[in-house]
């Protein structure tokens, strides 16, 4: 457990502990669970604080100045993914990306990968049922198992051990791979509180920093104002990411900015629309003129999969069309609100996968089956998420 020292506003890292927190595994072993607590706040951190403090800096600097976030990843990591492999295609893609975006960003790019501590999946429901038999739903491999049986299901807190060894070799990898100067940031959603909180770690100057990761985002799902993981992610110095769907409100999200970043600082928040193609144009304006007319210093970019998601069977359903539809809107919207389109959140795979119709990708539901290798969500292919940052640098032109 991390040390209990309190800010003026009583916020310490385990504050989050008196709220109300969905979407959080069961562990029946709660001895199980301190102890792994105990294990992981002695262990190393995942990336050094200095270097979030690096990122706060780049965002700030696209809020004051311009440029643009590139965000992406895939949309869970596994126990079996080969990490060097894993590395370089990701680093490839977003060199390739870079090369398409970087001349017309009007500023710095800067880039954030889904990786080295994205194992925590939020879910709609909290069970499973195939053919009669109900079993706790898949909460990434951070909480429990793939397979449909009862033993993977059920959440086990050594998993927490395992995901951060693997996070830690995932991001040394990452940094060896780039240049100094060039770095690819990492992030993850900050869903599974008892493994962030023990990662937490206080600098040299007093001030608090997530070392799972240099910035956490909080889920449409999770960001309740009186909520724990609100809670946690208001004392941290890291770049927050906080996904926007078309549920949310103006004052609703005025004051979960205001929870988040009472001192208005440039670099904290960056607001992430996920509102689908047919709500976008109803949802985002109203959200992006709040915040402009209270004068919030936070950075807007788009995620257009998650609000693009249908079901066909049992396959979830992403079409290149809808993400493209998705994109523009947010592009014309915040141009006409007098905001920059600040960035690009994408679920992307370095592999030839097959999991979003059309554009380089599979041609109808039947090739979807072709290489669906997603532990989740349908990913962009490598050729898709080219094309689509392609498509995004016209309208940065």
């Amino acid at each position: 457990m991390s040390a209990t020292l309190v800010h003026p506003d009583g916020w310490y890292p385990a504050s989050w502990r008196r709220l109300p927190a969905r979407q959080m595994p069961s562990y029946a072993d709660g001895a199980a669970l301190q102890a792994v607590e105990q294990r992981l706040a002695h262990s190393a951190p995942v990336i050094a604080s200095a270097d979030a403090v690096r990122l706060r800096r780049a965002v700030a600097g696209l809020v004051e100045h311009g440029g643009f976030l590139l965000q992406g990843g895939d949309c869970a990591e596994s126990f079996d993914d080969p990490v060097a492999e894993q590395v370089a295609g990701i680093v490839g893609l977003f060199d390739a990306m870079a090369a398409r975006l970087g001349p017309v960003a009007g500023g710095a790019l800067v880039e954030v990968a889904r990786i080295a501590g994205q194992f925590a999946k939020p879910r709609s429901a909290d069970v499973e049922v195939h053919d009669g038999v109900s079993l706790p739903a898949y909460r990434g491999d951070i909480v429990n198992g793939a397979a449909f049986d009862a033993p993977a299901r059920r959440p086990d807190p050594q998993r927490m051990i395992r995901a951060h060894m693997q996070s830690v070799g995932t991001a040394a990898s990452l940094a060896a791979a780039r240049e100094p100067e060039r770095p690819i940031f990492t992030s993850h959603e900050a869903l599974l509180l008892p493994y962030e909180e023990a990662l937490t770690r206080r600098d040299a100057s007093g001030r608090w920093w997530a070392t799972s990761g240099h910035m956490l985002w909080l889920g449409d799902r999770t960001r309740q104002v009186d909520g724990a993981h609100v809670e946690y992610l208001r004392g941290i110095g890291n770049v927050v990411g906080v996904k926007c769907g078309p549920g949310l409100e103006a004052d609703g999200l005025l004051r979960l900015v205001e929870a988040l970043d009472p001192a208005n600082r440039a670099g904290k928040l960056v607001l992430i629309g996920r509102f689908g193609a047919r709500h976008i144009a109803e949802a985002l304006p109203p959200l992006i003129r709040a915040t402009r007319q209270a004068g919030k210093r936070l950075l807007w970019t788009i995620d257009p999969m998650h609000g693009n998601t249908s079901v066909s069977g049992k396959r979830k359903v992403r079409r290149m069309r809808d993400i493209l539809a998705e994109v523009d809107a947010f592009f014309a919207i915040a141009q006409a609100e007098g905001v920059a389109p600040g960035g690009l959140h994408l679920e992307m795979s370095a592999l030839d996968v097959t999991e979003c119709l059309g554009g380089r990708g599979p041609a109808s539901l039947d090739e979807l089956e072709r290489n669906w290798l997603t532990a989740c969500d349908p990913r962009l292919n490598a050729r898709q998420a080219i094309d689509l940052a392609g498509h995004v640098a016209a309208l940065l032109a």
